[in-house]
């Protein structure tokens, strides 16, 4: 009977730690939002602007930023607020990504709400690859907080919902 319970607890302690999730690394894009990411990601500049990315072995890739509409194309939250919950606003919105993804097919934006703030999610599949990428946007004020997860294709990506979920205001 005691061999019983030692190998019932072996294997309740194996199951445990094959269960356990890694420690995420929390990222503050700004002064408003966090995100997390599976491990830490490398932080660049591009145009002023901070991109946290993360490439995994797998091929797997996360990555997100801020975009303030105010600075890129002098749009503050009340020029935004009336065209913000316009499909026409997110439409223009995936043609820019679009447009710098050329090698990609997107599908159709769906306008959300997180929190109480309108969100934006697509997705597109990578032509050559088949890898898909997805996108998860929220427009808070005048910023424009975005996460993307690139997963290859034939990959099973159980992280990418962690990932484009992970979003929390920070609390002052």
């Amino acid at each position: 009977m005691k061999k019983a319970y030692t190998l019932l607890l072996f294997v309740l302690m194996l199951s445990a730690a094959a269960n356990a999730q890694t420690t995420w690394v929390t990222k503050n894009l700004d002064e408003k939002i966090s995100v997390k990411f599976p491990a830490e990601p490398l932080k660049e500049t591009r145009n002023g602007i901070d991109v946290y990315t993360l490439r995994q072995a797998d091929s797997m890739a996360y990555s997100s930023n801020v975009i303030d509409y105010k600075v890129a194309v002098h749009l503050d939250s009340a020029a935004l607020a009336p065209m913000k919950d316009d499909q026409r606003f997110a439409d223009q919105m995936r043609a820019g990504v679009a447009s710098k993804k050329n090698n990609y097919t997107f599908g159709d934006i769906v306008i959300g709400k997180w929190k109480t703030y309108t969100s934006y999610s697509f997705s597109g599949v990578e032509n050559a690859t088949k890898a898909t990428l997805y996108m998860q946007m929220i427009l808070i004020g005048s910023k424009m907080y975005s996460l993307s997860c690139r997963v290859p294709a034939n990959l099973v990506a159980p992280n990418k919902e962690l990932f484009l979920g992970s979003a929390e205001l920070i609390k002052k």
